[in-house]
């Protein structure tokens, strides 16, 4: 395989060649899942970094895979201009391409940190840490946070690690997953950015920012079913946009989450009118190019007291605004000023009424916040010790803080999840509190907002022009 690397301005840098194996047409029977890193996680990561002034070094593994030996007997062809004299070769190490190459790198790469005194965090995936330093991963791009004053501690643990495996470390840390991370350490802000990848998104689809003229919002409104029958070609295109802005929805722009949401419903039969709306919002998103998540430790960025809640929860539902009556929701996880976990979708039930959409999504919220409960455990982060999940709907609170006779006069349909909630919060363990529709911070989540309430919920979001920034 051969492959032309560019810099951050464009500019070609490297040639590179890698030899790999035909994985396509290998069979295995054993399990080949190599876990990664959840996004989210790298996000709160990063809110913590510019919180607490934390050192960001990030390592790059070089030839990662091959560090590897093989778990089992595999034979490759020779390489075209290779010699083969009608012979096979035995693969020794993991090639690139190998069906369990990535988990054989991980589980490496894992042992050799918990040698060194690093521990895995249960349930969480590709983060590990110690008394005072977290390390997280995503397949060879390696992230290292810890307090200056542990300098030294660092110096000796990068030596060691780098006695065990081959490591690259970086200049600074601008980059992860095609992520450009942007810092001003005095002020202690920090700023995730996927410029660089939507003007590629821009350029494979041959479309310009300025091409929609009305496209100051993502969304197109009167979507609904195509009644004619998509080709295949129109499918395909379909599909490859609404997949390649989905990456920029679940990363850093949660501001476009809903409408990606909208749009994935109609992959299988997409009309003239969906692609249409699929490029509006690659437009949008070439005007808006620059938008970044901020995080922050001024307070003077907070809405509220953040030192007694440095973790804000939204959770929203619209009820019964799809064409098969299933209502939508969507939850917001803020840290620091800006979000960290967002979520926008359809519910796949059926409710009878905005208390039990609500409900529903409350719900999900709820499991949500048990599980960042759990990691913030885990790295020994405190977080105000009641975490209450903020709700525009007075109904659904009431029910969930009143009486059992209430709930079961009102809603009696109302499944195992909703009774399991209100015992989470009859018990102190969740709290629910209500908040101004205004001020639900989740809206934009659950529908498509006019320009004026869209303008709002970007900033609510906290979703700032680097552009326009002195950095």
């Amino acid at each position: 395989m051969f492959k032309y690397k560019f810099d951050s301005n464009g500019y070609l840098n490297k040639f590179k060649a890698r030899l790999c194996v035909r994985g396509d047409l290998q069979t295995t029977e054993k399990d080949n899942y190599a876990a990664t890193l959840a996004i989210r996680y790298f996000r709160a990561l990063m809110a913590m970094a510019a919180a607490f002034d934390l050192e960001i070094v990030q390592l790059d593994a070089l030839h990662a895979f091959l560090n590897s030996d093989i778990d089992e007997e595999i034979t490759v062809d020779a390489p075209p201009g290779y010699p083969s004299h009608s012979k096979v070769l035995l693969l020794q190490k993991a090639l690139y391409g190998l069906k369990q190459a990535p988990l054989l790198w991980h589980n490496y790469l894992t042992r050799i940190l918990i040698n060194l005194g690093l521990k895995s965090l249960p349930g969480i995936n590709c983060v590990l840490a110690n008394d005072w330093m977290i390390f997280f991963f995503y397949v060879d791009d390696i992230i290292l946070l810890y307090d200056k004053q542990n300098q030294s501690k660092f110096e000796l643990f990068l030596a060691n690690l780098q006695g065990e495996i081959d490591l690259r470390l970086m200049d600074e840390a601008n980059w992860f997953l095609g992520i450009r991370i942007i810092r001003d350490r005095p002020r202690r802000r920090l700023w995730l950015c996927q410029d660089s990848y939507i003007d590629k998104v821009l350029a494979k689809f041959n479309l310009k920012p300025y091409s929609k003229t009305q496209a100051f919002t993502p969304f197109t409104e009167g979507l609904e079913p195509f009644d004619g029958k998509a080709t295949a070609d129109q499918i395909f295109a379909y599909q490859q946009r609404i997949g390649t802005v989905n990456f920029v929805a679940v990363m850093t722009r949660p501001d476009v989450a809903k409408i990606c949401s909208i749009l994935g419903q109609f992959l299988r039969n997409p009309g003239p009118r969906h692609l249409a709306a699929a490029d509006r919002l690659i437009s949008y998103l070439g005007r808006t190019k620059h938008l970044a998540i901020q995080y922050s430790n001024d307070v003077d960025d907070w809405d509220f007291d953040f030192k007694a809640h440095p973790l804000e929860i939204y959770s929203d539902a619209a009820f019964a605004d799809n064409t098969d009556r299933k209502s939508s929701d969507g939850y917001l996880f803020m840290l620091f000023g800006g979000p960290i976990d967002w979520k926008a979708s359809k519910q796949t039930t059926v409710t009878t009424s905005s208390t039990e959409a609500e409900l529903l999504a409350l719900s999900r919220t709820a499991k949500e916040l048990i599980q960042w409960q759990r990691f913030f455990d885990r790295i020994d982060f405190k977080v105000n010790a009641r975490l209450s999940i903020l709700c525009d709907n007075a109904q659904t609170i009431r029910l969930l803080k009143q009486n059992g006779a209430l709930l079961t006069t009102k809603l009696r349909h109302v499944d195992i999840h909703q009774h399991w909630l209100r015992q989470e919060v009859q018990q102190d363990k969740i709290d629910v509190e209500w908040v101004s529709t205004g001020e639900m911070k989740a809206d934009g989540l659950t529908k498509p907002l006019p320009r004026q309430a869209f303008q709002r919920f970007i900033q609510q979001l906290n979703l700032q022009s680097i552009q326009a920034m002195p950095l």
